[in-house]
């Protein structure tokens, strides 16, 4: 039974999930041409409602999620390390520059900023990108400029 659940195939069922998810969202933009807004909108609004899931699901979710399986890039990218940790900060560079366009493009509508600070899902946006940010930043100064020390998981701590 472990045999079946082993980390490729259930990496490979994710990606695959996460592809489809893609394919999803790419025919449901391209297909019916449709958004949330109401009827009456211009076609500046429709172009800006339509990017903002575009770019949040496939840039922001499935690479930040790439990004985090990336950590398996150590094991299968072949070269040095300077060069895993270049498509590792490639592939979150792009993520967070998506999720922040993806953010700006729901400012862009006639209703302005603030009417999209009324419900939960733009919240829930801003805390997600704010702390994805954060992260980065965090980590940069941890392994640039060796603010912190490195904790060895392989060590018990008396528990």
């Amino acid at each position: 039974m472990a045999s079946l659940l082993c980390p490729a195939l259930v990496l490979f069922a994710a990606r695959l999930s996460g592809f489809a998810v893609g394919l999803l969202v790419l025919f449901w933009v391209l297909t019916f041409k449709s958004t949330f807004l109401p009827s009456s909108f211009s076609q500046q609004d429709f172009i800006y409602a339509v990017l903002h899931p575009l770019l949040m699901v496939i840039g922001f979710i499935l690479l930040s999620g790439e990004v985090f399986a990336a950590i398996l890039v150590h094991r299968w990218l072949p070269g040095s390390m300077g060069l895993k940790k270049s498509v590792h900060l490639g592939l979150q560079s792009v993520a967070l520059a998506s999720g922040i366009f993806g953010i700006w493009t729901k400012f862009q509508g006639k209703d302005g900023i603030v009417a999209n600070f009324y419900s939960l899902h733009s919240w829930m946006g801003l805390i997600c990108i704010s702390l994805f940010g954060i992260q980065g930043v965090e980590s940069s100064l941890y392994q640039n400029f060796n603010l912190g020390s490195r904790y060895n998981f392989s060590e018990k701590d008396g528990c």
